[in-house]
């Protein structure tokens, strides 16, 4: 093993004392050894750092007041000393050769800056599929490469299923720590406009689906993917000719649409209308918009 670790594990975690040690182990037990493990407690109020205690030297603890997932990642890329850096969230596991896998694949192509696979569900799948990128996906991207376009269509990369080289993370500003939700998305989007992204075709991690990991916050998760699609647009103006204009447009109106009918039944109507305007806005020949936003208009103020 060389006197650095080749890559670092970053795990945040808050309030996830009972899926932790799990998740700690599935990353301890790798086939790959030559890492480090960074466990940040993101101002946890049960009892994750009664688990952390328990590994002893074998993980790095680190601690911050509550911040968020986004600041808990940077936080860990800050005091992690390997050239490579593999996220996991603190309630997924890591299949055994997870890190055997990547950074084989990142030795041989070491202009990448990041490299990301597949994986699979602990409990209940979504959607019926066995994986979270559905096999025939796979296989396509893997034959035939990923591009801005892939991700922009179906948020394909997982942050537990990539390998991030150090050097593009920091280049990039890291994760946008004003960011609750999407920030993982437009990290990947900053990656992918400025980095070779590689995809393949194998099960690295397992996502645990269960109540705590789904957002409830529909307005907040809407709004912030408008704000990062927008401001992929804004820092990147040759994601729009990459993506397709319409396709952006098409997407956009949609989240605002969503976000105009989930304000109208909150009885927020004015900030429903301004969402149905922002909607036929971008997509003007489209009726179903202009419907509610007549008949919206047409409902006492």
């Amino acid at each position: 093993m060389s006197e650095l670790p080749a890559v670092s594990v970053v795990i945040p975690t808050f309030n996830r004392a009972v899926y932790l040690p799990a998740s700690i182990d599935s990353v301890l037990d790798q086939s790959f050894k030559d890492f480090e493990l960074i466990v940040v407690d993101d101002g946890s109020t049960d009892n994750t750092q009664g688990v952390l205690k328990r590994y002893g030297s074998r993980l790095k603890c680190l601690y911050q007041p509550n911040g968020g997932a986004s600041a808990a990642r940077n936080l860990g890329v800050r005091h992690a000393r390997a050239p490579w850096i593999a996220f996991q969230d603190s309630d997924d596991l890591s299949t055994p050769t997870r890190l055997e896998t990547l950074i084989a694949y990142v030795r041989e192509h070491p202009d990448c800056g990041m490299v990301f696979a597949n994986g699979g569900y602990v409990g209940e799948a979504e959607h019926r599929h066995e994986t979270i990128i559905p096999a025939s996906k796979s296989r396509q991207l893997e034959a035939n490469g990923v591009t801005v376009v892939d991700l922009f269509e179906k948020s394909i990369a997982r942050l537990q299923a990539s390998i991030i080289s150090k050097a593009a993370y920091e280049s990039i500003g890291g994760m946008d720590e004003s960011l609750h939700i999407c920030h993982d998305l437009d990290l990947f989007f900053r990656l992918f406009m400025r980095y070779r992204v590689m995809y393949l075709d194998r099960l690295v991690f397992f996502y645990r689906t269960h109540p705590g990991n789904m957002t409830g916050n529909e307005e907040l998760r809407l709004t912030e993917n408008i704000r990062v699609i927008e401001k992929l647009i804004h820092d990147y103006p040759e994601a729009h000719d990459q993506i397709g204009k319409n396709l952006v447009a098409r997407r956009l109106a949609y989240r605002y649409y969503r976000l105009a009918k989930g304000r109208w039944r909150l009885n927020r109507r004015e900030a429903a209308r301004q969402a149905i305007q922002q909607a036929t806005r971008l997509r003007p020949g489209y009726l179903k918009y202009w419907f509610y936003k007549i008949h919206w208009d047409c409902i006492n103020r």
